[in-house]
């Protein structure tokens, strides 16, 4: 879905704020990778496109069409591994003023892609600012989940506090 109800076009034409200085990041754990079909990016692209119309630019990646190694470092080839696709996706984060989660739910929980897209951050998370602050200083971050409203609320919860640690403002 790339196109806005009438209802959403209109609230987004009378908004009063300007966000194009504003920059988004949405990362998408489906377990699938492209080109099949994602449900959860489906879901996902009612956000992208409110956001763009309100002049947020957005960027959309899939996690599980990049190779990123198992780990909590910040680059896992120095730590034994032949090749790590992190280091490219967290200069995006990094690039970003908004980070969202996107998974599914899969036996109850996040998927293991938003799983290990999580313990990457984690393991980002030491990382200073030239302010000497927390990398993560001044962002915000959010989570879309796919599935029934009890186990969304429930993975929602548990996405939660890695929201929390991304987006200190």
């Amino acid at each position: 879905m790339d196109h806005l109800s009438s209802m959403q076009e209109q609230l987004c034409e009378e908004s009063q704020w300007d966000f194009s200085d504003l920059r988004a990041l949405f990362i998408n754990c489906t377990l699938k990778r492209s080109p099949e079909v994602s449900n959860t990016r489906a879901l996902a692209d009612l956000s992208v496109a409110i956001m763009e119309r309100n002049g947020v630019s957005v960027e959309v990646i899939r996690a599980a069409d990049h190779a990123i190694a198992t780990g909590v470092q910040p680059d896992m080839t120095e730590h034994g591994w032949e090749r790590d696709g992190w280091p490219e996706i967290f200069e995006k984060v990094m690039a970003a003023d908004i980070l969202v989660l996107l998974s599914p739910i899969w036996l109850g929980e996040k998927s293991s892609v938003c799983r290990q897209v999580i313990e990457r951050l984690y393991g980002n998370s030491h990382l200073l600012n030239d302010d000497g602050q927390y990398a993560y200083y001044g962002r915000t971050a959010g989570c879309l989940i796919t599935a029934q409203p009890n186990p969304c609320s429930r993975c929602g919860s548990r996405c939660a506090p890695t929201c929390a640690r991304c987006s200190s403002t």
